[in-house]
Protein backbone atom coordinates (compact mmCIF):
# COMPACT_ATOMS: atom_id res chain seq x y z
CA UNK A 1 0.00 0.00 0.00
CA UNK A 2 1.46 3.30 -1.03
CA UNK A 3 0.80 6.68 0.51
CA UNK A 4 0.64 10.00 -1.27
CA UNK A 5 2.70 12.78 0.28
CA UNK A 6 0.99 16.12 0.56
CA UNK A 7 2.62 18.69 -1.75
CA UNK A 8 4.74 21.26 0.03
CA UNK A 9 3.22 24.67 -0.42
CA UNK A 10 5.63 27.49 -0.99
CA UNK A 11 5.01 30.39 1.37
CA UNK A 12 4.59 33.82 -0.11
CA UNK A 13 4.79 37.20 1.55
CA UNK A 14 1.27 38.26 2.49
CA UNK A 15 1.59 42.03 2.80
CA UNK A 16 3.24 44.79 0.75
CA UNK A 17 5.80 45.38 3.51
CA UNK A 18 6.71 41.68 3.57
CA UNK A 19 7.03 41.75 -0.22
CA UNK A 20 9.38 44.73 0.06
CA UNK A 21 11.50 43.01 2.71
CA UNK A 22 11.67 39.83 0.66
CA UNK A 23 12.45 41.41 -2.69
CA UNK A 24 14.50 44.51 -2.02
CA UNK A 25 18.14 43.91 -2.91
CA UNK A 26 20.88 45.91 -1.24
CA UNK A 27 23.03 47.18 -4.08
CA UNK A 28 25.04 50.33 -4.85
CA UNK A 29 23.21 53.29 -6.31
CA UNK A 30 24.02 54.01 -9.95
CA UNK A 31 26.21 57.11 -10.45
CA UNK A 32 23.34 59.17 -11.87
CA UNK A 33 21.35 58.66 -8.65
CA UNK A 34 23.46 61.24 -6.83
CA UNK A 35 23.59 63.80 -9.63
CA UNK A 36 21.22 66.72 -9.39
CA UNK A 37 20.17 69.69 -7.30
CA UNK A 38 18.96 68.84 -3.77
CA UNK A 39 15.27 69.57 -3.18
CA UNK A 40 14.67 70.30 -6.85
CA UNK A 41 11.85 68.28 -8.41
CA UNK A 42 12.72 67.27 -11.96
CA UNK A 43 9.26 65.81 -12.53
CA UNK A 44 7.59 69.19 -12.09
CA UNK A 45 10.60 71.39 -12.90
CA UNK A 46 10.23 73.08 -9.51
CA UNK A 47 12.74 74.52 -7.08
CA UNK A 48 11.96 74.79 -3.39
CA UNK A 49 10.34 77.90 -1.95
CA UNK A 50 12.06 80.18 0.58
CA UNK A 51 9.95 78.73 3.41
CA UNK A 52 10.67 75.16 2.26
CA UNK A 53 14.42 75.90 2.18
CA UNK A 54 14.33 77.49 5.65
CA UNK A 55 12.46 74.51 7.14
CA UNK A 56 14.84 72.03 5.52
CA UNK A 57 17.83 73.81 7.09
CA UNK A 58 16.16 74.14 10.48
CA UNK A 59 14.94 70.55 10.57
CA UNK A 60 18.32 69.25 9.48
CA UNK A 61 20.05 70.94 12.41
CA UNK A 62 17.64 69.29 14.86
CA UNK A 63 17.90 65.86 13.25
CA UNK A 64 21.70 65.94 13.12
CA UNK A 65 21.73 66.53 16.88
CA UNK A 66 19.16 63.74 17.37
CA UNK A 67 21.31 61.37 15.30
CA UNK A 68 24.30 62.12 17.55
CA UNK A 69 22.22 61.20 20.60
CA UNK A 70 20.57 58.07 19.19
CA UNK A 71 23.17 56.61 16.83
CA UNK A 72 20.68 56.64 13.95
CA UNK A 73 21.67 57.83 10.49
CA UNK A 74 20.09 60.95 8.97
CA UNK A 75 19.40 60.59 5.25
CA UNK A 76 18.51 63.92 3.66
CA UNK A 77 17.38 63.85 0.02
CA UNK A 78 19.57 60.77 -0.29
CA UNK A 79 18.74 58.01 -2.77
CA UNK A 80 16.97 55.09 -1.05
CA UNK A 81 15.85 51.83 -2.64
CA UNK A 82 12.08 51.32 -2.41
CA UNK A 83 9.99 48.43 -3.69
CA UNK A 84 7.36 49.92 -6.06
CA UNK A 85 4.49 47.50 -6.39
CA UNK A 86 2.95 48.90 -9.56
CA UNK A 87 6.29 48.56 -11.35
CA UNK A 88 7.07 45.22 -9.67
CA UNK A 89 10.64 46.31 -9.14
CA UNK A 90 12.80 48.41 -6.85
CA UNK A 91 13.31 52.07 -7.59
CA UNK A 92 15.17 54.96 -6.05
CA UNK A 93 13.15 57.56 -4.16
CA UNK A 94 14.36 60.63 -2.27
CA UNK A 95 12.59 61.41 1.02
CA UNK A 96 13.33 64.90 2.32
CA UNK A 97 14.53 63.37 5.60
CA UNK A 98 14.68 59.90 7.08
CA UNK A 99 16.13 58.33 10.21
CA UNK A 100 17.61 54.95 9.46
CA UNK A 101 19.22 51.95 11.12
CA UNK A 102 22.01 51.47 8.62
CA UNK A 103 25.78 51.50 8.46
CA UNK A 104 25.70 51.50 4.66
CA UNK A 105 23.98 54.69 3.43
CA UNK A 106 25.36 54.06 -0.06
CA UNK A 107 23.00 51.05 -0.34
CA UNK A 108 20.13 52.18 1.91
CA UNK A 109 16.78 50.39 1.71
CA UNK A 110 13.36 51.70 2.72
CA UNK A 111 13.21 48.78 5.16
CA UNK A 112 16.13 50.38 7.06
CA UNK A 113 14.03 53.43 7.92
CA UNK A 114 12.51 54.18 11.33
CA UNK A 115 10.64 57.21 10.03
CA UNK A 116 10.46 59.46 6.98
CA UNK A 117 9.60 63.16 6.78
CA UNK A 118 8.43 65.24 3.85
CA UNK A 119 8.43 69.04 3.77
CA UNK A 120 5.40 69.62 1.55
CA UNK A 121 5.51 72.01 -1.39
CA UNK A 122 2.03 73.49 -1.69
CA UNK A 123 2.51 75.88 -4.62
CA UNK A 124 1.06 73.36 -7.09
CA UNK A 125 -1.64 70.81 -6.33
CA UNK A 126 0.04 67.99 -8.24
CA UNK A 127 3.34 68.57 -6.40
CA UNK A 128 1.54 68.61 -3.04
CA UNK A 129 -0.13 65.29 -3.92
CA UNK A 130 3.25 63.79 -4.80
CA UNK A 131 4.88 64.97 -1.54
CA UNK A 132 1.99 63.89 0.64
CA UNK A 133 -0.15 61.12 -0.86
CA UNK A 134 2.36 59.37 -3.11
CA UNK A 135 5.27 59.47 -0.66
CA UNK A 136 2.99 58.51 2.22
CA UNK A 137 1.69 55.44 0.37
CA UNK A 138 5.15 54.39 -0.85
CA UNK A 139 6.52 54.51 2.69
CA UNK A 140 3.53 52.59 4.04
CA UNK A 141 3.83 49.78 1.50
CA UNK A 142 7.55 49.47 2.33
CA UNK A 143 6.77 49.10 6.03
CA UNK A 144 8.30 52.38 7.30
CA UNK A 145 6.85 52.58 10.85
CA UNK A 146 6.21 56.34 10.99
CA UNK A 147 5.77 59.15 8.49
CA UNK A 148 5.40 62.91 8.89
CA UNK A 149 4.25 65.76 6.68
CA UNK A 150 5.52 69.25 7.49
CA UNK A 151 3.95 72.36 5.98
CA UNK A 152 6.51 75.21 5.79
CA UNK A 153 4.47 78.15 4.51
CA UNK A 154 3.49 80.58 7.29
CA UNK A 155 0.14 81.31 5.64
CA UNK A 156 -0.73 77.58 5.69
CA UNK A 157 -2.70 76.74 8.86
CA UNK A 158 -1.21 73.24 8.89
CA UNK A 159 2.09 72.51 10.62
CA UNK A 160 2.61 68.75 11.04
CA UNK A 161 0.59 65.62 10.28
CA UNK A 162 1.87 62.43 11.88
CA UNK A 163 1.16 58.87 10.70
CA UNK A 164 1.79 55.45 12.25
CA UNK A 165 1.81 52.23 10.28
CA UNK A 166 -1.06 49.81 10.68
CA UNK A 167 0.91 46.71 9.68
CA UNK A 168 -2.20 44.56 9.28
CA UNK A 169 -3.75 46.98 6.81
CA UNK A 170 -0.41 48.03 5.22
CA UNK A 171 -1.44 51.65 5.50
CA UNK A 172 -0.93 54.60 7.80
CA UNK A 173 -3.34 55.81 10.46
CA UNK A 174 -3.12 59.52 11.20
CA UNK A 175 -2.37 60.35 14.83
CA UNK A 176 -4.34 62.97 16.74
CA UNK A 177 -2.45 65.88 18.25
CA UNK A 178 -2.55 65.67 22.04
CA UNK A 179 -3.49 68.49 24.38
CA UNK A 180 0.20 69.19 25.06
CA UNK A 181 0.66 69.68 21.28
CA UNK A 182 3.19 66.83 21.02
CA UNK A 183 3.36 63.74 18.86
CA UNK A 184 5.32 60.96 20.56
CA UNK A 185 7.28 58.69 18.27
CA UNK A 186 6.95 54.96 18.77
CA UNK A 187 9.66 54.08 16.26
CA UNK A 188 12.25 56.31 17.99
CA UNK A 189 11.39 55.99 21.71
CA UNK A 190 11.90 59.25 23.55
CA UNK A 191 11.45 61.45 20.46
CA UNK A 192 8.65 64.03 20.64
CA UNK A 193 7.63 66.53 17.97
CA UNK A 194 5.96 69.60 19.44
CA UNK A 195 3.69 71.67 17.20
CA UNK A 196 4.23 75.29 18.19
CA UNK A 197 1.34 77.68 18.75
CA UNK A 198 0.72 79.68 15.54
CA UNK A 199 1.83 82.96 17.14
CA UNK A 200 5.27 81.35 17.70
CA UNK A 201 5.73 80.26 14.09
CA UNK A 202 8.76 81.69 12.31
CA UNK A 203 10.06 81.24 8.80
CA UNK A 204 11.17 77.61 8.62
CA UNK A 205 10.00 76.69 12.12
CA UNK A 206 6.58 75.44 13.16
CA UNK A 207 7.79 72.41 15.12
CA UNK A 208 10.22 71.83 17.97
CA UNK A 209 11.90 68.48 18.74
CA UNK A 210 12.47 66.88 22.14
CA UNK A 211 14.36 63.74 23.12
CA UNK A 212 14.13 62.01 26.50
CA UNK A 213 12.42 65.10 27.91
CA UNK A 214 15.17 67.46 26.73
CA UNK A 215 14.60 70.02 24.00
CA UNK A 216 16.94 69.41 21.09
CA UNK A 217 18.99 72.54 20.33
CA UNK A 218 20.07 73.27 16.80
CA UNK A 219 23.72 73.83 15.90
CA UNK A 220 23.19 77.60 15.80
CA UNK A 221 21.91 77.58 19.39
CA UNK A 222 24.80 75.37 20.48
CA UNK A 223 27.24 77.79 18.82
CA UNK A 224 25.72 80.79 20.61
CA UNK A 225 25.82 78.91 23.92
CA UNK A 226 29.52 78.08 23.45
CA UNK A 227 30.27 81.71 22.58
CA UNK A 228 28.37 82.93 25.68
CA UNK A 229 30.28 80.50 27.91
CA UNK A 230 33.60 81.64 26.41
CA UNK A 231 32.69 85.29 26.99
CA UNK A 232 31.72 84.56 30.61
CA UNK A 233 34.98 82.68 31.17
CA UNK A 234 36.99 85.58 29.70
CA UNK A 235 35.10 88.09 31.85
CA UNK A 236 35.68 86.01 35.00
CA UNK A 237 39.40 85.73 34.24
CA UNK A 238 39.65 89.49 33.63
CA UNK A 239 37.88 90.21 36.93
CA UNK A 240 40.19 87.82 38.80
CA UNK A 241 43.22 89.56 37.26
CA UNK A 242 41.85 92.97 38.32
CA UNK A 243 41.31 91.79 41.91
CA UNK A 244 44.79 90.26 42.07
CA UNK A 245 46.28 93.56 40.88
CA UNK A 246 44.39 95.47 43.60
CA UNK A 247 45.61 93.06 46.28
CA UNK A 248 49.20 93.45 45.07
CA UNK A 249 48.88 97.25 45.21
CA UNK A 250 47.64 96.95 48.80
CA UNK A 251 50.56 94.70 49.68
CA UNK A 252 48.20 91.84 50.44
CA UNK A 253 49.34 89.56 47.66
CA UNK A 254 52.53 88.64 45.87
CA UNK A 255 53.17 87.83 42.24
Amino acid sequence: MSSLAQPVRESYPSSPAEIARARLCRQPFPPEATIGIPYYDDEFDMAQSTAHSAMIRDLGAFLDQLADWTGLRVLSDNPIWYWVQEDDKQRILYPDYALADTTDPERALATDLRLALEVVSTERAEKERKDSERMRDRNATNGVPEFGLLYPELKDPRALRWFRLDADASRYREATLRADRRFRSQAVPGLELEVLEPDLWRLGRKVRLWYQGQRIPCAREEGRRAEDEARRADAAEAENARLRALLRQAGLAQD
